[in-house]
């Protein structure tokens, strides 16, 4: 194609200037994106965390509000071992009558009072009981009462129920402390028990002697003495072998009277060591029931009931020594 006008030459030059333009920066870009073209991305896992569960809430268990109930054992008593052994020495029985007449044998229980409640039930019941003193020593074991301890003594003896002996312990009394030796205990009331000797001549009262030798302090009558325990651990192996020992003490306590009962235990000693064997003591240390033996031995007292195979204790308030010849 020939151009013959300047215009069409100067439109033609134009058109080649600006072609020419497009080509150069078609190239350009190419090598722009070329040159820096973005590497591929590494990719870069994030660690999936380590999943730690976290513990179910753990309760430590709290003391229940109700507490349960654990009832003291009357049937376990443990008697503290003597550093030598004591030869046995068992009292001899022989004739002799209450001044009522009745027998007094090894089985020998009367009744020194007794009362009811509105329900017609015995709650109120002390009674004289015979025993056999079996050797001439003064035993002791240990009682924790309120979080104390205390060291009960007593009689290594033996009661007849219903024709089989059982051997049992007498309470005398107890002093705070464990393992306390009688010649250690401190002077007041529980270094003394209530004790009369008699001989077999002098007649026996069993109501009598309970009203005399349970006055008020200040009309005690003086024919019923009190020994320290260690005049009477001395008097014992002084006794002729024919003896017979015969104690008086509650059995039964009316329920109404419990908070003192409690109360006197946690403040003297000697009627803690008295009261426990007749008493279920929980692990609070509340008296939450008379305990099984002195049940049983209600129903033995009143019914003839046999009293099961068992090491038991009984109390003395009173004490009674009855020499025979």
């Amino acid at each position: 194609m020939t151009f013959k006008t300047p215009t069409q030459r100067l439109l033609l030059l134009l058109f080649a200037l600006i072609l020419a333009g497009l080509t150069g920066c078609n190239g350009s870009a190419r090598a722009s994106l070329e040159a820096s073209s973005t590497p591929t991305a590494t990719i870069t896992n994030t660690p999936t965390p380590t999943q730690t569960s976290t513990p179910a809430f753990t309760i430590t268990p709290q003391p229940s509000l109700t507490p349960t109930i654990t009832a003291t054992p009357f049937n376990t008593l443990t008697p503290t071992p003597e550093p030598s052994p004591v030869p046995d020495r068992p009292a001899v029985l022989f004739p002799y009558r209450d001044i009522n007449g009745k027998t007094v044998d090894w089985s020998y229980i009367h009744v020194t009072q007794i009362d009811y409640n509105q329900f017609d039930e015995v709650n109120d019941l002390w009674a004289f009981m015979s025993f056999q003193l079996l050797d001439r020593a003064i035993y002791h074991r240990n009682l924790e009462f309120l979080g104390e301890d205390i060291t009960v003594y007593y009689l290594n003896v033996a009661h007849e129920f219903n024709g089989d002996m059982i051997q049992m312990q007498l309470v005398l009394g107890g002093t705070p402390g464990k393992d306390v030796a009688i010649e250690d205990i401190p002077a007041g009331g529980s270094a003394y028990i209530q004790v009369q000797v008699r001989e077999s001549w002098q007649s026996f009262a069993p109501y009598v002697t309970h009203r005399d030798a349970n006055r008020a302090y200040e009309y005690s009558d003086e024919s019923y003495p009190l020994y320290f325990l260690k005049e009477l651990q001395a008097l014992l192996p002084s006794l002729p072998d024919e003896i017979i020992l015969l104690a008086d003490h509650p059995i039964l306590f009316p329920q109404d009277d419990w908070p003192q009962v409690k109360l006197d235990m946690s403040r003297v000693s000697y009627l803690a060591a008295r009261y426990q064997p007749f008493f279920e003591i929980d692990d609070y240390d509340r008296l939450i029931d008379q305990s099984a033996f002195a049940e049983a031995l209600t129903d033995h007292i009143l019914d003839g009931v046999d009293i099961p195979a068992g090491l038991y204790a009984y109390s003395s308030q009173t004490l009674i020594i009855i020499e025979g010849n």
